[in-house]
């Protein structure tokens, strides 16, 4: 993984620990208003989604059911993303207010994307994290679950998530020899002996 990804991923994922921490606090404001803001929060979205896609490929070797539904909960939460970006992009540009109710939809399917990547992963947190984050990623779904029956639980959710996004934070920084470092696959493909039939890599 380039190490300007990794570390763009660590920070977006610091900024969105305390924007979901403010937004305890305030009603949920429109995240893209100007095309900059539509390209600056793609931009944190897809290297958070790094992240997790890198994470996934390290769970693969273990358990590669949850490493298939963490690649399509992370690219439905991109997607998620996008969607909503554009979408508040319209409001703001158009002045349409009946587009306000599919940004509640908009938002609530993003949250609800979110909170099962975080939930496929934690096999990945069981392995290489400690326990208190693979405990805590499993608080999201039912927190959005109560989210959807009643508003008033949506400030202990942001606030999980926010907690979340610092752990995973903090992990790639302790642990950021296993984003940045070549995978063993890789390893097993570079030629160490050219000696093999055929171009093939053989151990010496």
């Amino acid at each position: 993984m380039p190490k300007v990804l990794f570390y763009a991923g660590t920070a977006f994922c610091f900024l969105a620990a305390l924007i979901s921490g403010g937004l305890t606090f305030v009603t949920m404001p429109p995240i893209a208003s100007e095309w900059w803001a539509v390209a600056f929060s793609l931009l944190a979205g897809l290297a958070i989604a790094a992240l997790f896609l890198r994470m996934a490929a390290l769970l693969a070797a273990r358990n590669l059911f949850a490493a298939l539904m963490a690649v399509l909960f992370v690219a439905a939460s991109t997607a998620s993303l996008a969607g909503l970006l554009l979408l508040q992009w319209r409001i703001a540009t158009a002045h349409d207010v009946r587009l306000a109710e599919l940004d509640v939809a908009a938002l609530m399917a993003l949250g609800f994307f979110v909170s099962l990547t975080f939930l496929s992963l934690r096999p990945y947190f069981s392995i290489q994290a400690s326990r208190f984050l693979s405990v805590l990623v499993l608080l999201p779904l039912p927190l959005f679950l109560l989210v959807l029956a009643r508003e008033l639980f949506a400030p202990p959710f942001f606030v999980v998530v926010g907690l979340v996004f610092f752990a995973i934070a903090v992990h790639c920084i302790r642990h950021r020899h296993l984003f940045l470092e070549m995978t063993n696959l890789r390893e097993l493909l570079e030629p160490r002996d050219h000696r093999g039939i055929g171009g093939v890599a053989f151990d010496s």
